[in-house]
This record gives C-alpha cells, structure tokens and sequence, in this order.
C-alpha cells in the first residue's frame, strides 16, 4: 500500500488521504481517495479501477458516508445533522496496512469511522474494510436508537440493485416496490421484521420489504464488468435499503438492542469488494467471500 501525504487539505478546506490499491506483488490495481474532514460526504471520495479507469463513486458522494441518526422522540425531523458537525481525520500506516478515519460528535453521539487497506491478493477481487464505532456519550439513554450510511454508486445509475434474500436469491429492489429508501430488508426473525417497519426511518415510513439471507448488497456492473458489493456485521445491521433508484448502498447500524444506553458504544464492521462480475452474479463465489468475512468476524 502508498500513501505519500497522509492527510491533506485541498483549496477548499477538505481533508483527503489517497491510496495506491495495489497486488502483493506490487502491481497497481486501482487507487482510492477518502475523504475525512470538511464535506458533508465522509468515506471513500473516489474509486478507481485501474484497469478500466472509471469512477465507480458518485458525483459528490462516498461510500460509507454518514448521513441520519434518529431515536425515540429526537424532534429533529429529517434533516441530516449527524454529517453536518465538524469532524477531525487521522492517518496510521501499520505493518502492510493503511489506517484512515473520521470522527465527529453531534446530540452527545460520537462516531468513529475507520477504513483498513491492505496488499491484494488477487487481480479480480478489490477489497477494503470499514468500521463504524458509535458511542453514547451523553447522561441520556436513546430508544430504538440507529444511525444510517449510504455508499452512493455510479454504476447502479437508474438500474436499482440487488440484496441477498431468505431464500438465498438476488433479488433487486425493484421487485420489492423499492426505488427511494421505501422498500426495508432486515434479518429474518428479527423485532423489525415483526413490526413490520424500522422505527423513525426518515424515507419511506421504513417499511420492511424482505428479510435477507445475509446483509449483503450487490450493484450492477461496470462496462468491464466491475460490480460494487457491500457486507456488513449481522449482528449489528437493523436493514438494508436502495435509494436513487440503486445509486445509494444503504445500510443501517444499531446497538442489536432496543436501547442505547448512556456511556455505552457498538461496532459494526463493513467489507467492501469490488469484483469483476460481468455476466450475471456468482451466488457460490459470494458465499465463500461471505464465509471469510464471517470468520473474520469471530477472530
């Protein structure tokens, strides 16, 4: 991995680290740009294949960026303040590893955002890790507490995207009446999927579409055939949902309980891949890559 300048600010004020993505062997194999301080957007600014040389971010977007939190009574309604607050950057290289992160405080929350990259082991899997700490660190107790985070993908332009369903298919949201936020895919089972919604979405009334076999999304391809695909911790995933008719990746973190207590905090732990999958999406290929991400989880 490379990084010549760590963090650093453009004209505007904006705090970015770039990273050459690239082979054990030292190949390049792409580059990315993630932005930690000054925007509205934090997470990753820019994705760059570089064998096909297109941007798979959209526009002004990011991935894993921050956007609501909302609980019981908040009486803030839908504006987005958890990203308008100043936040603060830092940069660790470790031992064939990167470290970039993102922390801001807004309503006594704090959250701690962090994307690990490493050497590649492959040409036609792209891999980076993320994870989002929040912590309460107010005298309050918040009910039914979530915070929610898009990843905004080009690719998925007017195409919607697809989620991992109970009965192990990949369905688009689109078959579930989902276009902007208002189709919701949580775990079977679960408290949501018994309510039947997600308490205080802001889009949609947050109803529940589906339950997933996995919390796992898949975009649509590249004209070279790479396809944005999104993992995240079960255990601390409320749901999943499309917006932008398929741009927005979206996924909703919560404590995996109903409340969130005063000096308590929870983790959850994201994979992104990039993979080159032109034709249509190899179900048993995910699974093994679903297989490490879950073992990665328990060690």
């Amino acid at each position: 991995m490379e990084s010549s300048q760590g963090i650093y600010q453009d004209s505007e004020g904006i705090s970015f680290a770039d990273i050459a993505l690239r082979h054990q062997d030292g190949r390049s194999l792409g580059s990315v740009r993630v932005r930690t301080a000054g925007h509205t957007h934090t997470g990753v600014a820019s994705f760059v294949v570089a064998e096909e040389g297109l941007e798979l971010v959209y526009e002004d977007g990011s991935w894993d960026c921050r956007e609501w939190q909302w609980w019981k009574d908040h009486g803030r309604g839908d504006e987005k303040w958890p990203r308008l607050v100043p936040a603060t950057s830092g940069y660790e290289e470790r031992e064939n590893e990167i470290c970039v992160t993102s922390q801001y405080t807004c309503d006594n929350i704090q959250t701690y955002q962090e994307w690990f990259f490493q050497p590649q082991d492959r040409d036609d899997v792209l891999t980076y890790n993320c994870r989002q700490t929040i912590q309460n660190c107010g005298s309050i107790d918040f009910v039914e507490y979530a915070q929610f985070f898009a990843c905004y993908t080009e690719t998925n332009r007017e195409k919607s995207q697809f989620y991992w369903s109970a009965d192990k298919q990949f369905k688009s949201f689109e078959n579930v009446g989902g276009r902007h936020l208002d189709a919701y895919i949580v775990a079977p089972g679960s408290t949501f999927e018994q309510f039947g919604l997600i308490p205080h979405a802001l889009r949609g009334g947050g109803k529940v579409a589906d339950t997933w076999y996995q919390p796992v999304l898949v975009g649509h391809p590249s004209p070279n055939g790479w396809r944005h695909i999104v993992f995240t911790e079960p255990a601390a995933t409320a749901a999943l949902a499309s917006g932008m008719g398929g741009i927005a990746m979206d996924y909703i973190a919560y404590p995996g309980e109903g409340v969130f207590k005063c000096g308590e905090s929870f983790s959850i732990r994201i994979r992104h891949h990039i993979i080159k999958m032109p034709d249509s999406i190899q179900v048993d290929f995910i699974e093994e890559l679903w297989e490490v991400f879950a073992r990665d989880l328990i060690g």
